[in-house]
Parts: structure tokens; sequence; C-alpha cells
């Protein structure tokens, strides 16, 4: 009888021992499970944003010019950038003559550019005083929401006109990108500048 109660006592340990190593293999388990929801939730918020654009001046006694651009934001980082807008600054401020076409109704062909397709609007309705007062205007796009990993959009085909007076004058625009991950916004690599 003392045998079979030694034996009892062995497959009790023996059994006690496995369930400590399944305990150890499942928390080993559960850590590495852990790990790669923390490896895949580490997302990368990177963005550039840029001007493309082209300068005429008019021919005959108008002396004025012409800025013809587009502002492109790229996402180059690893998660979807919600919520984009964007800023565009003109300087000096009484300067700001910046024409696009804004609203819900402009139509484009997506099959001719799809840069050219994303209607724009005012962030909001004090836009037309924000441009008084700073020289600011403050967009964004109509039915773009978010900017998918390694997709574009652009604010494209703006005009920005300006006078060519007798003095010398100096005109900027800045541009500037915000999304809700990047509330304290991106500046463009480029301005354009404009001495005449």
């Amino acid at each position: 009888m003392d045998d079979s109660i030694f034996e009892v006592e062995n497959k009790i340990r023996a059994l006690e021992k496995e369930i400590q190593e399944i305990k150890e293999r499942w928390n080993e388990i559960r850590k590495a499970k852990e790990q790669e929801k923390k490896r895949i939730h580490h997302v990368n918020i990177s963005v550039i944003s840029y001007f493309t654009y082209s300068f005429l001046l008019t021919k005959g006694g108008d002396q004025k010019g012409i800025v013809i651009g587009n502002f492109v934001i790229h996402n180059i980082g690893s998660a979807a950038l919600e919520n984009p807008y964007i800023c565009l600054k003109v300087t000096p401020k009484e300067c700001a003559a910046l024409s696009a076409k804004l609203g819900e109704d402009v139509q484009y062909d997506r099959r001719l550019n799809p840069l050219v397709m994303e209607p724009w609007q005012y962030i909001d309705e004090n836009a037309n005083k924000i441009v008084e007062e700073r020289g600011e205007f403050w967009l964004k796009p109509v039915r773009i929401s978010q900017i998918e990993p390694g997709q574009k959009l652009a604010f494209s085909n703006f005009q920005l006109k300006f006078a060519i007076k007798g003095v010398q004058t100096f005109y900027k625009m800045e541009g500037f990108f915000y999304c809700k991950q990047l509330q304290n916004g991106v500046r463009a690599l480029n301005n354009i500048a404009i001495h005449v």
C-alpha cells in the first residue's frame, strides 16, 4: 500500500510539474502576443508637403504677375492621416489675392489627373475674416477625410495674383499641413517666393 501511495504522489508531482510547464509556456505565448500587438500598433506618422508652381508675367501695361500652383501633401508614414486641412499664408497680407475653384460642386474627370480631383472649401465661415486679418487661407478637402499611407492629396491649380510696382516688393506664400495626428502642423518643404 505504501508503494501505491508513493506512486500516486509521484504522479501528482509529475502532473504538477507538467501544469507548471504549461503555465510558463502559456505566459510566454501571452507575452509574445502582447509584444506583437505593440509592434503592430506602433505606427509611423510622417508626411511631406510642398509647392509645385509656374510663374507668369502679363504682357502690356498691366504689370501683373500670376503664380499657378499646387500644394501637394504626401503621406510617407505607415498610418492614415485623418481630417486633413491646410493653411496657405500670403505676405504681405494686403496682397492676398488667391483664386481657386472652391466648393462641393467642382467637378473633374478623375481619369485625367487624380491630383486635380479633390474639391476644397474654406475650413469654416470665419475664413474671409482670417484672410483679411492675417493673410491666411484655411482650407479642407470636401470629400477626402483621410490620406492613406503612400497616397498624395493636392490643392490644385490655385492662382496667386500680384502687382508689379515701381517699388521693389517681396511676395511669399508659405504652406502648412495639419491633421488629427499633427495638430501643431508641418511646414511645407518649400515656399513660393517672388522678388519684383
